[in-house]
């Protein structure tokens, strides 16, 4: 009873915080705290929808009964999915006030997503900061977990608050992915989760997205910071383990506090070559360092790390390059900077011959009792 209380408490919290969000009582409302899309396994050309909803009911005397269930429909776009949904439940439901929204991969590497947001970010009582989340398997797996008395979407939403926090993600939700793909600002990374073998949720790092589109790769959660820092992105600390001379007995960890990001942008008139220099600058302090006790300097420190970061930022540039995933806005710059020049250049072929150069410089500036 207690674990529903506290429940029941964090909804009127959640409600209160979101101002007049409608006139419907709360014993009639299903609030949804998560939704899944998916392509039909039986039908593949109809997508598989899923809502994890919060029944409310008034049992008299001030008293409320609460239920946590799963709904699934099925339709050709999502428009269709939520009148199937609403055809199924008792009580007023609207899909665009999910919390969290989790797309399994195949349908977004196969359909896209902007149409899966539509009646999110059109809606004018939609959740426009509902979390989004890129599934390994069918999203409805996650969705369907049952994880203590605690609903799957907050315990997602708690994962998720946690990561941006510790800058393994970025901060991002469906308003500010529905303007970064349609507007085209520069290409997404959206937050890349799975089903653990126990039956857990498991954070493994960040889709890339070209376009409206997955493009099936991943970065890993420390391959996320590195792309993020080469934004110029920092949330709180992040702890980064350098490997010192590939030997794992002798690593080393540095806590971030800062983060400059310089880049520049060239473009070679004669031959058309494009290149970019991503310079980033790490501020920080040690916060562990394995093996025997030795002397050691701050320099010394700084040099392995810049060189151990430097070369893990190189395979990050990689793998965006095969993705053909545009996460620095380089096309952008290249529209401000140089306004003629995709006018005689396929962008495609100048994304993937683009020569990108990360230069990662850590600046160790306290080494606790080391000296």
């Amino acid at each position: 009873m207690k674990k529903i209380a506290v429940v029941v408490s964090f909804i009127f919290i959640l409600l209160s915080l979101t101002g007049c969000w409608d006139q419907t009582n709360l014993d009639k409302k299903r609030i949804i705290n998560g939704i899944s899309f998916d392509i039909d396994e039986q039908n593949p050309e109809h997508i598989q929808g899923a809502v994890r909803e919060l029944n409310i009911r008034g049992s008299g005397g001030g008293q409320f009964d609460l239920s946590d269930e799963i709904i699934e429909a099925d339709g050709v776009n999502t428009s269709k999915i939520n009148t199937e949904l609403v055809n199924k439940v008792s009580g007023d439901m609207d899909i665009s006030k999910a919390f969290l929204v989790l797309v399994g991969e195949e349908l977004a590497e196969e359909e896209g997503i902007t149409s899966l947001f539509e009646p999110i970010v059109r809606s004018k009582q939609g959740y426009l900061t509902s979390k989004v989340a890129i599934t390994k398997g069918n999203a409805n797996d996650i969705l369907s977990l049952q994880i203590s008395e605690s609903p799957i979407a907050f315990y997602i939403l708690n994962l998720f608050e946690n990561a941006e926090n510790r800058t393994h993600i970025p901060k991002a939700n469906t308003f500010t992915l529905w303007n970064e793909i349609v507007d085209k600002e520069r290409d997404a990374m959206i937050p890349y989760i799975q089903k653990s073998e126990l039956n857990r949720v498991e954070l493994l790092g960040t889709a890339l997205f070209k376009d409206d589109y997955y493009t099936g790769e991943v970065l890993s959660v420390d391959q996320t910071s590195l792309a993020l820092f080469m934004q110029g992105k920092k949330e709180k600390d992040r702890v980064m383990q350098i490997l010192n001379d590939n030997d794992i007995k002798d690593e080393f960890s540095v806590s971030v506090e800062k983060v400059k990001q310089n880049s520049d942008l060239t473009v070679d008139k004669s031959s058309g070559n494009v290149q970019l220099t991503i310079k980033v600058d790490l501020y920080g302090r040690i916060q562990s360092l394995a093996g025997s006790p030795k002397k050691v300097t701050d320099q010394e420190l700084d040099k392995k790390a810049s060189i151990y970061l430097t070369e893990n930022a190189r395979e990050v540039t990689e793998i965006i390059k095969e993705a053909q995933s545009d996460i620095f806005a380089i096309q952008k710059q290249l529209n401000s900077k140089y306004p003629e020049f995709l006018k005689n250049h396929e962008w495609e072929k100048v994304y993937r011959e683009i020569e990108i150069t990360p230069k990662i410089n850590m600046h160790i500036q306290s080494s606790s009792n080391l000296k």
